[in-house]
């Protein structure tokens, strides 16, 4: 059997995803317009594409029908009309399918859940190394500021026994607050912006 690579309603509309509700409108109606006249002259291929762009147009123009699509499209097994854009991903839906007993909407549920959790823990993961690297980069500045300046304001001489006691621990003093502070920004803070960024993500 030949498998052709189904056209997304936009490629067969001819217009960008984040085209408006107008430029949808004005695209369809030029569009259906042209094709009306080839199937007039009685062409088969003008009556499949009139079907094809009306199909598309009735899911583009409705807001609520759009978001529905645009989520199957942002999902990996992009299905047609139950056909997928590629044989070898459409046999790895079967697959996953049978093996867990579900339909297409509720993997496509379950795949939306999964890339809101990862996008969850990157966002988490990139605040949390944004704070490490800036401790890091703090206790760095101390270590340049004891072996530029400290030392030769002691006219080059080594540092004494009490100095250098009372350097580490102030060293030791900065990793235990570091690492307090990091408990209090990863357990306290972000759970808390974590909150507010659900909140604002329009629903």
């Amino acid at each position: 059997m030949a498998w052709v690579k189904r056209e997304t309603y936009y490629e067969i509309l001819g217009i960008p995803r984040h085209a408006s509700r107008e430029m949808i409108e004005e695209v369809f109606t030029s569009e259906i317009a042209f094709w009306k006249l080839l199937n007039a002259s009685g062409s088969i291929e003008a009556k499949e594409k009139i079907l094809e762009l009306t199909k598309a147009y009735l899911t583009l123009s409705d807001p609520e029908g759009r978001k529905r699509y645009d989520k199957e499209l942002d999902f990996t097994f992009v299905l047609l009309d139950g056909k997928a854009k590629d044989p070898e991903i459409e046999e790895a839906y079967d697959v996953y399918r049978l093996a867990h007993k579900k339909s297409y909407q509720e993997i496509l549920s379950e795949f939306s859940k999964f890339r809101e959790e990862m996008g969850e823990t990157l966002w988490i993961l990139k605040k949390t190394t944004i704070y490490l690297v800036g401790n890091l980069l703090l206790y760095s500045g101390i270590v340049l500021y004891r072996s530029f300046v400290v030392k030769p304001s002691l006219g080059g001489a080594s540092m004494t026994a009490t100095d250098q006691s009372s350097f580490d621990s102030l060293s030791l003093f900065f990793l235990v607050l570091s690492f307090l502070g990091y408990l209090i920004f990863r357990f306290q803070y972000l759970p808390k912006q974590l909150e507010k960024r659900r909140l604002q993500k329009p629903v």
